[in-house]
């Protein structure tokens, strides 16, 4: 019998359309993905990360009204598989456009067990089926099925209903049952840091929270609503958080035993709102534009939308209400992938006030015209995220500690050789005077958080050294907001102490790189931590470890003085390689040149150390470690944060792979072979190999006032380094030594950069917002800040042949001109901004103020995708320290060019 507010319920959830996908009819298009106005299935257009695995973007996706609603759809070993479970090996894929029909061929060969997964559209929606090549081995009955993961963000509260008569709500917080599932006999052997990822967590699994033949999503939300009904095993749904915070919900149905063809059938059918379009997105600048500089905003429209040909710009006044300042034409729309694009032009408002930009029946959010629109932009960068950032010490913010001293127990030089997680590897058991297991003295010091964890990757600290001493210089840096007591491991937010903050941040990052000398020699490939329950930790640092040395010869919950016996300090990578030798040169030399007259005696060290390494370096030039060059990271995201990178083996079930490996995918002979090609790491990465010491000859020549060897280097790298791809790469950086090169030199770099100049504006004519495009497996943004920085340098040295806009446009880029949304891509800053990061804080749904974050990716082969409402995306959302550091310069840049004469 149902209560009164049970029947309430029911009445209000199955109140809408009944006609589920009536209007649909999907057809397979020229990209060979299922299309239908309001609604797509893709099938494989992307593949598991080599270095991530499961990056929640792969196998069977749905988009539902300009929103991905699901991902990961195909067969699973486990209910709510984790980042780094067992994942199928992908055969081939093809796409039948006169069946319209999409089809995967897959295999885990440890298992014996072949199948493909079919999607088929058919009247109101499709459907979707495993076909085994044999019935299902005996060992994996109750635990093979199909999954399919749907968005917490767009689910959570929103009602579900089972068979037509069950009602409930998708929890905001995961409160299931849990479970034991133990590991599969004769399951692929994992490396050792996941098996014992395993054992710490219990091999737990959540039970379903509901059960049943039919499912409908999103009952009460006319954008997300989906009906899947299942012709045989029972729907399952299960909250993939109750496992880790980046869960989804998961959709599943058991393979049943003794089935082939058909053993498992599903037909998904959405709600499609009838002839559908996206609403327009008017992408401009969160923190408004400077009176006498370009204004213009990008409109990304559906291509089914039918609006004005106009636009408006309209002042907001004292009493609230909207008074008319422009109206003009949009441009004609431009295809870009999946949508059109138009550009309004609004550079003759001028007069200083708060605006909105008004087209069809979409408005802005208000924003200023000022004269100092860009002066905040990047200081919640180094007063906050930066500062945060910081290793070693707390971080206190009036009544809130980010976080206590973390790591006062680092560190021991790793004991296992060979590959880690996450791309780490360490070459050699031993370093000079030590060996695996030591500690290593004087290695807790100085040093930020990387990014969303807390290792210490040397590319991102040389590179924040870097750019932080390249603001203090450029823009006489005095910004002072911080306290900072290195002595003390006390930093405190809001309370200057009278030394600039990027002073202070070039010598906490300069102490950590000295440490490394000091102990070893060299530099390092960082600090790492040493099993993934650590590397998984979210929240206060300080609390990842118990901050006291291991000693072996103590209980494992025994504690004497600054000693336990509990072995959970971090481990050196001491692994080098002559892009790290050359890199940390160049940061030590900018850090001396930055602390002169602030601390005359670290910038002494800072530079006797960069020059006795450079030495070294030419005497003995450091070697390529066996194994190639150990850079670990995401070879894609690298550009972004100036750092290469090496890929770490995800869990796929391959023949003869190591545990971990990833299979290639074999390209199919079918009508529409579609395996994807592997990028070509090696030559993307070629270009770092020419001129190695090219950024340390540099910093040496402005640190040293033009010593030699050091200039004369500079001059015999001059040619390469401003030849071809290098300008854009590196070699732009030669107008920072115009004071140290002789006429004819500085005539060249001037004939360099008009060729640069020539064939830019081609360049960034790819894509509508005249940036470099995001394409890769991380955002793009680090790439568009780079471009700003870049073409304020050479708008400065030759401001006749550069224009000053281009630094802008890339700047407004990141601040809300872009595709997807006009959110601002600095956490805080702006009207409009990222509230939810993949940060250190991202358990809290929360922020870390003026945090960078990669931006939109291209979920392939079309779909531009910038989530808002959920942070658990490093790809969209992890804002890496080094990330920060260059929108300081870039930000910097654009307050810089602002503040000259403005034009008329």
């Amino acid at each position: 019998m149902h209560s009164p507010m049970r029947l309430c319920f029911l009445l209000a959830v199955t109140s809408g359309s009944s006609l589920f996908g009536a209007n649909v009819a999907m057809r397979v298009t020229d990209t060979n993905y299922l299309d239908a106005q309001g609604f797509s299935v893709f099938l494989y257009d992307s593949t598991y990360h080599p270095v991530f695995v499961d990056q929640k973007n792969t196998a069977m996706e749905m988009i539902l009204h300009g929103q991905r609603i699901a991902t990961n759809g195909d067969v699973r070993l486990m209910p709510t598989p984790e980042q780094w479970d067992l994942v199928a090996t992908l055969k081939g894929r093809q796409a039948e456009k006169a069946a319209n029909t999409l089809t995967a061929t897959l295999a885990f060969p440890t298992f014996d067990l072949g199948y493909t997964l079919e999607v088929a559209a058919e009247p109101g929606g499709v459907r979707v089926s495993i076909n085994l090549d044999k019935p299902l081995p005996e060992q994996l009955a109750g635990r093979a099925g199909f999954n399919l993961e749907f968005l917490p963000s767009l689910y959570m509260g929103k009602a579900f209903l089972v068979d037509g008569a069950t009602a409930g709500l998708f929890p905001r917080t995961p409160e299931d049952p849990m479970i034991k599932v133990l590991p599969l006999a004769g399951e692929p052997k994992k490396a050792y840091y996941l098996e014992d990822w395993d054992k710490a967590k219990g091999y737990t699994q959540p039970l379903p929270f509901a059960t049943g033949k039919t499912i409908t999503l999103g009952v009460n939300d006319a954008l997300t609503r989906v009906s899947i009904q299942s012709d045989t095993a029972d729907l399952m749904l299960f909250d993939g958080r109750s496992r880790a915070q980046n869960g989804w919900f998961v959709l599943r149905s058991l393979i049943p035993a003794g089935k082939t063809k058909g053993a498992i059938v599903w037909h998904i059918r959405p709600d499609v709102i009838p002839n559908w379009t996206r609403p327009p997105m008017i992408a401009h600048s969160q923190v408004g534009y400077a009176p006498g500089f370009a204004k213009v905003a990008v409109l990304e429209l559906d291509p089914n939308f039918s609006g004005p040909k106009t636009a408006k710009v309209l002042r907001l006044m004292e009493n609230g209400s909207y008074k008319q300042a422009f109206e003009g034409p949009i441009t004609p729309a431009t295809p870009w992938l999946r949508y059109v694009y138009s550009k309004f032009d609004f550079t003759s408002v001028r007069e200083p006030g708060l605006y909105v930009i008004e087209y069809a029946d979409q408005r802005t959010a208000a924003f200023p015209i000022t004269k100092d629109a860009y002066a905040n932009s990047w200081k919640p960068s180094l007063s906050h995220h930066i500062a945060i950032q910081m290793d070693h010490v707390s971080v206190r913010e009036g009544y809130r500690v980010w976080h206590g001293a973390s790591h006062l127990d680092d560190a021991i030089l790793a004991p296992v050789v060979g590959e880690q997680f996450d791309g780490w590897n360490q070459a050699a058991a031993t370093d000079g005077k030590f060996k695996g297991g030591d500690r290593i003295p004087g290695m807790n010091v100085g040093g930020w958080y990387d990014a969303g964890d807390f290792d210490l990757e040397e590319p991102a600290q040389l590179n924040v050294i870097q750019h932080l001493a390249l603001a203090s210089r450029e823009f006489d840096l005095k910004y002072d907001q911080l306290t900072v007591n290195e002595a003390a491991r006390a930093v405190e937010l809001h309370r200057p102490d009278g030394i600039p903050d990027a002073v202070q941040q070039v010598k906490h990052g300069a102490a950590y790189i000295l440490a490394q000398y000091r102990a070893f020699g060299h530099s390092i490939r960082g600090t790492h931590e040493p099993d993934l329950r650590q590397y998984t930790h979210l929240g206060d640092g300080a609390t990842k470890t118990d901050g006291r040395i291991y000693d072996p010869n103590l209980g494992p919950d025994e504690v004497k003085g600054e000693f336990s016996g509990k072995p959970d300090d971090r481990w050196i990578f001491s692994t080098t390689n002559p892009l790290f030798q050359w890199q940390a040169i160049a940061a030590l030399a900018a850090a001396a040149d930055t602390l002169k007259g602030w601390d005359d005696a670290a910038a002494k060290e800072c530079l006797d150390t960069a020059i006795k390494a450079w030495n070294d370096e030419k005497a003995n030039p450091t070697s390529t470690p066996k194994g190639g060059w150990n850079f670990g990271g995401d070879p894609e995201a690298a550009p972004a944060a100036g750092v290469l990178a090496a890929s770490q083996g995800a869990a796929t079930d391959a023949p003869g792979a190591q545990p971990g490996a990833v299979s290639p995918v074999a390209p199919t002979s079918s009508t529409a072979a579609l395996a994807p090609a592997a990028p070509p790491a090696a030559s993307r990465w070629a270009r770092f190999r020419v001129g190695l010491d090219w950024a340390a000859a540099l910093e040496l020549t402005i640190a040293t006032k033009g010593a030699e060897p050091y200039k004369s280097r500079v001059k015999e790298l001059l040619p390469q380094m401003i030849d071809g791809e290098q300008m854009e790469f590196r070699g732009w950086m030669a107008v920072r030594a115009l004071p140290y090169l002789d006429a004819s030199e500085k005539a060249q770099l001037r004939e360099a950069v008009k060729t640069h100049m020539a064939g830019l504006d081609k360049e960034l004519a790819g894509t509508p917002f005249g940036v470099p495009p995001s394409l890769r497996t991380w955002g793009g943004s680090g790439a568009v800040v780079d471009m700003a920085i870049r073409m304020y340098f050479l708008h400065r040295a030759f401001p006749d042949l550069v224009n000053p806009e281009y630094t802008l446009r890339a700047v407004n880029y990141i601040l809300g001109t872009h595709p997807v949304n006009s959110t601002s891509y600095v956490a805080g800053v702006g009207t409009v901004s990222k509230t939810k990061t993949y940060s250190f804080n991202r358990g809290d749904n929360a922020y870390v103020p003026g945090a960078v974050v990669p931006g939109y990716i291209i979920i392939k082969p079309d779909f531009p995708e910038s989530l808002d409402d959920f942070g658990f995306l490093w790809f969209e959302h992890e804002a890496v320290v080094a990330g920060s550091a260059a929108w300081v310069v870039a930000g910097c840049a654009a307050e810089a060019i602002t503040r000259e004469v403005q034009p008329k």
